[in-house]
């Protein structure tokens, strides 16, 4: 009895090893198993020339996903193992073709149809119109004078009965109304002076706090070890071979200077292979690139796993969370 309960305890733990076993070779693939990439574009100067090519491959050409620019159509393809699915502007372009030729066809055989019905209700109605045209000069009503001395009554109640009563200056009811208009006017001036100095002092009560919280030690120390993590992740995602030959201007030699002021805080994280050409006396855009790399999950990992066990992150995070202006 004893000897079959081992084997069956036996038989469970190697289950659970082959279990644990495909877990960790799952996770082993998915964190060192990288994603490599390539991608190359060229123009010469309009849309019509600009071409580009991205190809994505994960776990021995396993995933693939191939997208390209041509001619302004965009085409794409995936495939996961033996399955494909492929699209693009292409079949929209044919798909919105056949829904338009079938809408014109449906349109030609009903356009008929309306017109003879439109053409029926619109006899109906003029004929309607005639009658009550007939109808209405056979039975005219004739005027009355006690209209006319109803409607003279009326504008008579309409004139200002009082004439002489708020608008006068003589009248001390007009001096005591401007007197309230003034004082009213006075205190919304006041009021809005008094809101200014008011939001002004809760401003500089909330920069206070905020300038409390930004410079404490243990916010500072998460803010420098986030910044040295981040850097080592962008080091690491550092494409293997780049070349990149860029001739650019604009229409205003100024906008072109703009340009290559902004490009050139990049130079410090480039390589010698990047060379941006700027023409300031006409506008062109020319040029040819290619990249390609490799990304590993494990890196991403890496940096959530130091963010997370650095005490000043964490506390930083709580204080975040817990934070009110």
């Amino acid at each position: 009895m004893l000897h079959i309960l081992l084997l069956i305890l036996k038989i469970a733990g190697v289950i659970l090893a082959v279990i644990l076993g495909i877990v960790v070779l799952l996770v082993c693939i998915v964190l060192f198993v990288p994603v490599r990439y390539e991608a190359s574009g060229k123009c010469d100067g309009n849309l019509l020339s600009l071409k580009s090519r991205i190809c994505v491959t994960w776990f021995l050409r396993a995933v693939r996903l191939d997208i390209s620019y041509k001619e302004k159509r965009l085409k794409w393809r995936i495939r996961i193992l033996w399955i494909k699915k492929t699209g693009g502007q292409i079949k929209e372009e044919e798909n919105n073709h056949e829904e338009s030729n079938t809408e014109e066809t449906d349109g030609k055989e009903t356009k008929a149809s309306q017109i003879s019905e439109a053409d029926h209700a619109f006899e109906k109605e003029s004929e309607e119109c005639e009658k009550e045209n007939k109808k209405s000069m056979e039975k005219i009503p004739e005027t009355k004078s006690g209209d006319n001395e109803a409607f003279e009554s009326m504008e008579e109640a309409q004139e200002p009965s009082e004439k002489g009563t708020g608008f006068s200056a003589e009248n001390p009811g007009f001096l005591y109304r401007i007197f309230e208009k003034v004082r009213g006017l006075l205190q919304s001036i006041r009021n809005f002076f008094s809101n200014i100095s008011s939001r002004i002092k809760r401003f500089r009560e909330k920069k206070d706090r905020l300038l409390e919280f930004v410079r404490d030690e243990t916010h500072v120390g998460a803010f420098h070890k986030g910044k040295r993590e981040l850097f080592k992740l962008v080091k690491r995602l550092k494409p293997k071979e780049l070349l990149l030959e860029v001739r650019f201007g604009f229409f205003d030699p100024c906008t072109t200077g703009q340009v290559l002021a902004g490009l050139s805080m990049l130079y410090p994280f480039l390589e010698e292979s990047v060379r941006l050409i700027p023409d300031f006396e006409k506008r062109v855009l020319k040029g040819h690139a290619e990249v390609k790399g490799k990304v590993y999950a494990c890196y991403f990992f890496f940096l959530c796993w130091n963010l997370i066990w650095s005490r000043n992150i964490r506390r930083t995070y709580k204080d975040i969370k817990n934070f009110e202006l």
